[in-house]
Order: C-alpha cells, then structure tokens, then sequence
C-alpha cells in the first residue's frame, strides 16, 4: 500500500491486516493507540461511509485482537476518493478503484487506457463528479477529463471545414449615409468640416470572424491544454500535436473570446450543435479535475458493446437499436413500467435481443461455483423475458461477457414441446486494441446467422 494511496479493482476486496492498518493507513500517528485500533477503525468507518458511499465500496472489520483486518468491497464503480484519519478528521489518502476485467485492467495504466477507450466510441459516458470533495493526489488521480478534450479537437475540427458563417454587426465609416448611419454619434462631429463626409455606421455582414465562433476557439484553446500536458499519455499527446497544429494554422489570426457557457440554437448546423455541447461540458467541468469521480465500468462496457455491435452490422442490412423501452401497462406500484434490454438487433426479418453483463463468467467457464450458476441463471432469466417480446417461436438471444484476449462464443439451448431457445455466450476482449477485431469477429458472426450457417464463423474463433 503506498503512502498516499490504496488502490484496488472494481468487483474486488482488499484487505488490511492490523500491523499494516496501524503502520501504513494510519501513519503509526501518536494519536492512534495500537492496543484500541478497533475503535479507531470504527471511527475511521463512521468518517468515510458516505464518501464510500459515492465510490460503492463497503467497508468490514474482520476478526479482532492480533488477527484484526479492515476490508474494502468494491462494486461496479471505479473511481477515487479521499478518505479521513480518525486521527485528526482530515483527508490524508486517497482509494482509487480501477477497472477489473481486460486489458485496461493494468493497474499503472489503467485510467490512461480507459481513457483511449472511451475517446473512440460513439456510446459514451462521462465521469460524475461530487462537487467540494477534493483529492490528496490530484494530478495522479484526475478522472480522464483529457479524452472530453480529444472529442471536443475532433469535433472542431469538423465545425472548422464547415466554414461556418453569421451576420456579424460592424461599426465602421463611410463617405456618405445610409440607413444604418449612427446620426446621433455623427452630429457630436459634424461641426468639425474634416470630419462632416465621414459617417458612423453599423452593417450586417456574413463574418467567419463571429462571437460565436471565437467562443469555439476560446474552448479549443482549453482543450489543448488539457491534452499538451506532460501527465497526459504520450500516445494521445503525440497522436492529436499535429491535428492541433494544423487547426492553430487554419485559425490564425482569429483571436478566442472567453465565455462561461454556449448557447444552442435551433437554426445550428448539427456539427456546431455538437460542437457547443462538448464545449459546454469542458466550460463545466474543467474547474472539477480535482475532485472526487465515479465511472460506472458496467455502464461503460455497455456502450463497449452497443458501439462493436453498431459497427459489425453496417453493411450487411443490419440495426442496432441501444436501450430500447419496452412499456408495460396496469402494473402495481411495485411493478416494472418498462422493461429496458440493453441492445435490440434488426437483421434482415428478424429481431433478437442481448443483454450485455460486466461479470467475470467468460474468463471463469471451468468454474463450477454456486455463485456464477446463480448470476448466470439471473442473467439468462432476463433475456429470456426480453427475448419472449420477438415474434419467432424459436427465441435466439445473446449475452455479452468480458474476455481476456479473444472473442469467444458458447451456444446453449434449451427445448421443450417442440420450441427451442437458443443463447449464445460470448466474450468480448475489453480493450482499445481489441475493437477491430472484435467488430470483425461479430460481422463474420451476424453473416452466418443471416445464412443460417455459422460454421465459418466457430472455425475462425478457433484459430484466434
């Protein structure tokens, strides 16, 4: 355990035996009297459960005496936290919990990989914050704030080529009147004859040099510091220099102008619209990089998925529609008003659900636990109540898990009277590496479905 820092994964414990929790997480501190930790630790719970609260870790005390222990449960959330002393009250630590399953899981580059991760999909999410709790390591823990930098670079880049133009008022002068001349400005000058042929006026011209537009370059500026700073990875720092440069050139001379907000309207082009909404969130957000955050890594593999699926069904008269609200009518209070599987599949005539689970079952299949039997039967449960909404008498469903290295499928079925269900399990690598394949993997998948022959396809997951 560092001296700053415990660190952990999500869907983990971590625990701390009685020498170390006196030395190490409370800092053998004079106030804190070896023989009475347990009071000490009760005190330390008491201080922290509601910031543990916000992280979804749960804090026990196990045993007593010599073989005292203190354990950090974590759930679906990673994150960082600081943490109190019973000591003194203050925070002089902080928890930081990191993703569990696939390549991103490596504990030094975990949140710079997330990060890579998320900057490349289209279903994305972004941390939640909880404002005035601030972090002991900032700089080491800062939520991957940078990859909201890099979508908003993309995404000026492309409001940049649309050459966006508004009426600009200009005041200038001119050598005779008009209707928009400023009488009341030129008759405090008009006495002087060197000046009686100039007229003061204000035109409505088509401007790429808007407010607006120099808002945008305002938030570009951010953006770039945010990603040109050492502490940032190298391969994002190195890979957006040149896209930075090429955009500082096509902007110059153009001087940014601050703003604490942009306005959307409804006259915006789509790309400006999209453009002023990641600019807003940076406006927003940026004064929070300190603070205490929260990624929910179930969540975020779910937009993992809806974004390889998406891609894997172009070109083959496939859709993909994500969260999708089945509505239920008549129910009790205590009732589900809708029901909501986590992706629907349109392929050719057919209609098939999934449901995507940020579990260990893939990575654990020789396993033969009580506790991955109950959770899968969970999980199958609930597809199969989505699945009985398809009109086939034949239901096929997919669940999605995370894998280690390669995508994986098992084929279950299940038949009674005459009717069949058929589930495919499959495992997904989790990592920015993996995307390609994984799209590739799934389209070879849907095709054979489409061709009711999936040969091809467990033939080519065997050689992987």
């Amino acid at each position: 355990m560092d001296n700053k820092l415990i660190r952990f994964r999500c869907y983990d414990e971590k625990e701390i035996k009685s020498k170390e929790i006196y030395e190490h997480l409370f800092d053998k501190n004079k106030n804190v009297q070896e023989r009475y930790l347990e009071s000490s630790i009760q005190k330390f719970i008491s201080l922290n459960e509601s910031i543990c609260d916000f992280l979804g870790i749960n804090i026990k005390i196990n045993n007593s005496g010599n073989n005292l222990s203190i354990k950090f449960i974590s759930n679906n959330y990673i994150g960082a936290i600081p943490i109190k002393m019973p000591y003194d009250g203050i925070a002089h630590k902080d928890i930081q919990v990191i993703p569990r399953f696939g390549e991103i899981e490596n504990s030094d580059t975990a949140i710079s990989n997330l990060t890579q991760l998320i900057s490349k999909l289209e279903y994305s999410i972004s941390p939640e914050y909880l404002e005035g709790v601030k972090l002991v390591l900032p700089l080491q823990l800062r939520p991957p704030m940078y990859y909201e930098a890099v979508k908003y670079i993309d995404l000026f880049e492309k409001a940049q080529k649309n050459h966006w133009v508004k009426f600009e008022v200009v005041k200038g002068n001119h050598n005779y009147p008009k209707s928009s001349t400023n009488w009341a400005k030129y008759g405090q000058t008009v006495s002087d004859p060197r000046k009686a042929l100039i007229f003061p006026s204000s035109d409505s011209i088509l401007s790429l040099n808007h407010s607006e537009w120099r808002n945008l370059i305002y938030v570009f500026e951010i953006a770039k510091s945010y990603i040109l700073q050492q502490n940032i990875p190298g391969s994002i720092r190195y890979n957006y220099q040149n896209k930075i440069s090429i955009l500082q050139n096509k902007i110059y001379p153009l001087k940014a102008l601050s703003t604490d907000s942009m306005s959307i309207h409804a006259i915006d082009p789509q790309v400006i619209k999209e453009a002023k909404y990641q600019a807003n969130f940076l406006l927003q957000k940026s004064s929070n990089s300190c603070m205490a955050w929260r990624i929910d890594m179930a969540e975020l593999f779910e937009r993992y998925i809806q974004h390889i699926i998406a891609k894997s069904l172009q070109g083959i008269n496939g859709l993909m529609k994500p969260n999708e609200k089945i509505q239920g009518s008549k129910c009790p209070s205590w009732g589900l008003r809708y029901l909501e599987p986590d992706i629907i599949i349109n392929l050719n005539s057919n209609i098939y659900m999934a449901d995507v689970k940020y579990k260990s079952h893939f990575l654990n299949l020789g396993d033969n636990s009580e506790k991955l039997k109950e959770e899968h039967r969970a999980d199958l449960h609930q597809l199969l109540a989505y699945c009985s909404f398809t009109p086939n008498t034949d239901k096929t469903g997919f669940i999605f898990y995370p894998s280690s290295q390669k995508v994986g499928c098992k084929k279950v079925s299940y038949q009674i009277n005459g009717i069949k269900n058929t589930v495919y399990l499959f495992g997904i690598p989790f990592g920015i590496d993996k995307i390609n394949e994984s799209i590739d993997k799934l389209k070879l998948f849907f095709i054979g479905l489409l061709n009711n022959n999936l040969n091809e396809f467990f033939e080519e997951i065997k050689k992987s």
